[in-house]
């Protein structure tokens, strides 16, 4: 739609008039718009009735100012503020409707007046109060709470009306109509529906205002003709400034709140981030403390561990070297000599290896791997090794061969540490299961159970690491580094495999059962690709 910004023939507050009191009246000069009218004093009557009546019209005016100014100063809401504001001044004006418009800008920059410009806003009724409708004050708070526009009915564009093109363009003086003429004389494009002469030719419109920046309107109509009284101006422009202090109050007030609200959650969330990152440090303080606990740990039963074998070779070596050393006596120093040496290799080996692992230096060689032939070859080293404690094993294998493209050494290593620890930790005379599962020709199960002291639900978690060992196996000198555990997880991981772990007490005694599960894929290599 074209606005025209063309100025009017003629400015609307040239056109007030005093009406005549009785016999007296104030002539008003022409051309003059009303801001800069001089003070004048209305003379009173004579007549004891017309006397009384301005006295009385004055009385309202001042209660209307006092109740509006006490409902701001008790930070009443502004919906009330305005409500009051409207019934207020169409009751002791007599008028037909008045309403309190509010201007939602779509750019806030350009609230500020300008003769160059139509701002693209929207003018929303903030409150309406109305000559013979039921509640007479219409009550927009619950449209207003339901949109953030409000419907047609309730707010209208600033380029749908030309009367308030008019007044955003033009100076802040109140625009004043009398009769529907000077509507025609005064605005080049129509006035909204709501605002028009069609059905209200008398209209008094003053803005509010607060350093030039136009927060909206107090409109009051007639539904006739009506010359309004300049007490009359004077009273809507005296409102309309309490008014546009109150808008100002309130959106300062919210703009506060909005800004204490931001920086207290902002304050919450630097809290909040303070207390994870004291958290994380804490937790990190705490795992540090543990690595070097369990540091301290390996280190002295790496210590015992490496000292027990070197002491047992240092006397070896001596015993050797007595010249009348029987045969018999050298053999069987040569030969502790020989196994301590082996558990010297082995433990430097298991250290060398879990490195390489972790740092993915382990090159690996695939071939064909017939589990339960390696399964049994490991058998008769375990019936070896721990027959004297009276342990045997107990193979359960399907009949078919179970055959995997994977690393051999890294199985075997793999099947031989969980034989060793099961037949470390279990109680004498006993028999250990072994079982070898197939999982729907893509992995195998390896499942290892064997009785004896178990593994607490607080330790089970960490059985992987490297350095741990369950709670009481060094001071009942149970041989082990903490190693072979770790050194089996990291092998598995190194087959693409999985490894889990599962102790629970026989019928609630002290005697428990513990289960090793490995799942191994049948081809690394299909894994792998």
């Amino acid at each position: 739609m074209q606005v025209n910004l063309s100025r009017p023939k003629a400015n609307p507050s040239e056109l007030i008039e005093q009406v005549p009191n009785s016999t007296h009246s104030v002539e008003l000069p022409d051309a003059v718009s009303f801001s800069q009218l001089e003070p004048v004093a209305l003379e009173l009557s004579d007549d004891p009735v017309v006397l009384r009546r301005q006295v009385e019209r004055q009385a309202r005016y001042q209660a209307l100012l006092r109740r509006l100014t006490m409902a701001i100063q008790n930070a009443k809401e502004l919906t009330e503020v305005v409500e009051i504001a409207a019934e207020g001044i169409a009751q002791v004006l007599e008028a037909d409707r008045a309403m309190i418009l509010r201007m939602k800008y779509w750019d806030p920059r350009h609230s500020v007046r300008s003769q160059e410009r139509i701002p693209k806003a929207r003018v929303i009724i903030d409150a309406q109060w109305v000559r013979g409708s039921d509640s007479n004050v219409i009550d927009l708070t619950e449209a207003r709470d339901r949109n953030q526009h409000p419907p047609a009915s309730q707010s209208f564009w600033v380029a749908d009306c030309g009367l308030c093109q008019y007044a955003m363009t033009g100076s802040s003086q109140p625009l004043i109509f009398h009769n529907a003429q000077q509507f025609t004389d005064t605005l080049t494009n129509p006035a909204t529906e709501l605002l028009s002469e069609q059905e209200m030719p008398a209209l008094l419109m003053v803005p509010l205002e607060s350093k030039n920046k136009v927060l909206g309107f107090l409109t009051v109509q007639h539904r006739s003709s009506h010359m309004w009284r300049i007490e009359e101006v004077e009273l809507a422009e005296l409102m309309a400034a309490q008014l546009s202090s109150a808008i100002i109050q309130t959106e300062t007030l919210r703009q506060v709140e909005s800004l204490v609200e931001e920086r207290t959650a902002q304050l919450q969330q630097s809290l909040e981030l303070q207390a994870k990152l004291y958290e994380i440090t804490r937790k990190q303080i705490e795992k540090l403390r543990e690595m070097n606990q369990r540091m301290d740990e390996f280190l002295s039963t790496l210590s015992h561990e490496l000292r027990t074998p070197l002491t047992s070779m240092m006397m070896a070596i001596r015993m050797l070297r007595q010249a009348t050393l029987t045969p018999d006596k050298q053999e069987r120093y040569l030969n502790i000599l020989e196994e301590q040496c082996a558990q010297e290799t082995s433990l430097v080996n298991d250290l060398l290896a879990l490195q390489e692992l972790e740092t993915k230096q382990v090159a690996m060689q695939v071939q064909q791997v017939n589990l339960q032939q390696m399964v049994e070859g490991l058998s008769i080293s375990f019936d070896q090794r721990w027959g004297m404690k009276g342990l045997t094993l107990k193979v359960d294998a399907p009949p078919e061969a179970i055959v995997l493209s994977t690393d051999q050494s890294s199985v075997q290593r793999i099947l031989l540490e969980l034989m060793t620890n099961a037949g470390k930790y279990s109680d004498p005379s006993n028999a250990i299961e072994l079982k070898l599962k197939p999982i729907a020709n893509r992995s195998v199960e390896v499942t290892i159970t064997n009785i004896g002291p178990g593994i607490s639900a607080e330790e089970l978690p960490q059985i992987f690491e490297k350095f741990r060992r369950a709670q009481g196996m060094t001071q009942q000198a149970v041989p082990g580094t903490g190693l072979g555990l770790a050194l089996v997880k990291s092998l598995v991981q190194h087959l693409n495999g999985t490894i889990e772990a599962i102790s629970e007490p026989i019928d609630d005694s002290a005697i428990y059962l513990t289960t090793f599960i490995v799942t191994l894929p049948i081809n690394l290599e299909t894994v792998k690709s």
